[in-house]
């Protein structure tokens, strides 16, 4: 007896099958390509209530703001550092017409860093945290820094605020340090 000979595989794959997995692949990468341009372009354009626009701070009574609420401005300037001789941290305030007047010193990891300063109203508390980073254009001696700056709030309503100053050094491992809370009253 002779045996049936055996069905010889074909070592080429169906074309049909390639073709509907090549276009199956190239289908997902595509929208895998257009999620993702979607998403850039999420985060590089501001949404529509960022755009400029900002909620009034709270009025200095602690109340919902007035249609005739003033936003309080930050107007910050740093000083030149220096390598620091211990004890220079802390900061002041004086208030004024319309206005509180902030100067302090900040220890840094090295006399060569830039300050930034932020503010933020709640009710009858102002909070200016400033924050610390190295300046990467700059070769600095190794030694603690102490950098003064000054801080000036203007458009500030009359009335008796708590001033709230932290420095903060983010990606120093550096703990933030509240220079200063005090009250002030604006005429």
């Amino acid at each position: 007896m002779r045996a049936a000979p055996l069905a010889r595989r074909s070592s080429s794959v169906d074309p049909v099958v390639t073709v509907v997995t090549v276009f199956t692949v190239v289908t997902q990468m595509r929208k895998a390509v257009l999620l993702t341009a979607l998403v850039l372009a999420a985060c590089a354009r501001p949404a529509a209530s960022d755009a400029g626009t900002s909620e009034p701070p709270a009025s200095p009574g602690g109340g919902a703001p007035s249609t005739g609420a003033r936003q309080v401005k930050l107007e910050f300037q740093q000083g030149q550092g220096g390598s620091a001789s211990g004890g220079e941290q802390g900061a002041t305030a004086t208030a004024g017409s319309g206005q509180i007047a902030i100067r302090g010193t900040m220890q840094t990891p090295n006399p060569c860093y830039k300050l930034s300063g932020e503010l933020q109203q709640q009710g009858q508390t102002l909070s200016v945290r400033v924050v610390g980073q190295a300046d990467p254009d700059v070769m600095c001696i190794q030694s603690i820094g102490s950098v003064p700056y000054t801080a000036t709030l203007r458009d500030v309503a009359p009335g008796t605020y708590t001033v709230r100053v932290m420095h903060t050094y983010p990606g120093t491992g550096w703990d933030a340090a509240a220079a200063l809370e005090t009250q002030v009253t604006v005429r």
